[in-house]
C-alpha cells in the first residue's frame, strides 16, 4: 500500500477545474504547481525562463530538441518531487503529469473533460467572447496543446489509458467534482494489484487436442468464439445452487 500524494489534473481548455482543484487544495492543505510555478521554482534556481518559455512555443509548434526535451522533463520532475518530501497532497496541473509520473504508484492522475458547447458557453460567460472568438480560441488551443504533446511525448494527451479518472465537467456540478477528488484524497492509499490478484479470464479445458487447435486457428483469424460448458447444470436449490448436473464424455 503507498499513499496518494501527487493527483495530476488534464483539461480541456473552457472549464473551471483550474478554480475547483485551488478550492480543494485549499481545504486539504495542498500545494498547486502549474506552469508559472515550475517558471517561478526554475527562476529561483537561475534558469533563464524566458528562454524556457521560448523553448516551449517551439514544442507547440513540433520543433523537437531532444536535449531541451529530455531536460525539461527532469526539471518537472525534480520540482515535483521536491514539493512531494513536503508530506502534503500536490496538484500538478498539465505540464504533462500523467507521462512523466504515470508509472509512479503514489501518483492518481485525472482528466477534465467537457462538449464544445459547454466550453463555448463558459468563455462567452467569463471572459465575455463572442462565440465565434470562443471557438477560435478552442481550436488554437486544443491544436497548440495536442501539438505540444506529441512532440514532447510522442503521444496524444487524450489516451484514456493515461488516466485513472475521467471527468465530464458538464455533467458533474463543480460541489460534485470537489467531493470526488477529496474521496480519492481520503482514501489515501494507492492498490496495485498483480494479475495473479485479479480476476482474470480462464482458459478453458478442451475435450482433446483437435477441439483446441481449432479454437486457435478462430482466434488467429480473430472470429469470436464460445466453447460449451462442460456441466450443464439440469436444478438448482432455492437458493439458486446447482444441485444436479450432467457431464456428457
Amino acid at each position: 500500500m503507498v499513499k496518494i500524494r501527487l493527483i495530476t489534473i488534464s483539461r480541456d481548455f473552457g472549464t473551471d477545474i483550474d478554480e475547483i482543484i485551488n478550492k480543494i487544495s485549499k481545504k486539504v492543505y495542498g500545494e498547486i504547481l502549474d506552469r508559472k510555478r515550475i517558471h517561478e521554482e526554475l527562476a529561483l534556481e537561475g534558469y533563464d525562463v524566458q528562454e524556457l518559455e521560448n523553448k516551449e512555443k517551439e514544442l507547440e509548434k513540433g520543433v523537437r530538441d531532444p536535449n531541451f526535451i529530455e531536460t525539461y522533463k527532469e526539471h518537472v520532475r525534480r520540482i515535483v518531487k521536491k514539493y512531494i518530501e513536503k508530506d502534503s497532497i500536490i496538484f500538478l496541473l498539465g505540464r504533462g503529469g500523467q507521462f512523466l509520473f504515470k508509472d509512479e504508484n503514489y501518483s492518481f492522475h485525472i482528466n477534465v473533460i467537457a462538449p464544445l458547447s459547454y466550453r463555448i458557453k463558459f468563455l462567452t460567460n467569463k471572459f465575455l467572447l463572442s462565440e465565434e472568438k470562443a471557438l477560435e480560441l478552442i481550436r488554437e488551443k486544443d491544436f497548440s496543446r495536442e501539438i505540444f504533446y506529441n512532440t514532447l511525448f510522442l503521444n496524444s494527451w487524450k489516451d484514456p489509458y493515461l488516466y485513472h479518472l475521467i471527468i465530464d465537467r458538464s455533467f458533474f456540478t463543480a460541489e460534485e467534482i470537489e467531493a470526488i477528488i477529496e474521496k480519492v484524497i481520503e482514501r489515501q492509499e494507492s492498490k496495485i494489484y498483480t494479475l495473479e490478484q485479479l480476476s482474470l479470464p480462464q482458459k478453458p479445458k478442451f475435450a482433446n487436442k483437435t477441439e483446441e487447435e481449432f479454437a486457435k486457428i478462430l482466434t488467429f483469424y480473430q472470429i469470436r468464439w464460445e466453447y460449451e460448458p462442460r456441466t450443464f447444470p439440469l436444478e438448482w436449490d432455492n437458493d439458486g445452487n446447482v444441485v444436479e448436473s450432467f457431464t456428457p464424455d
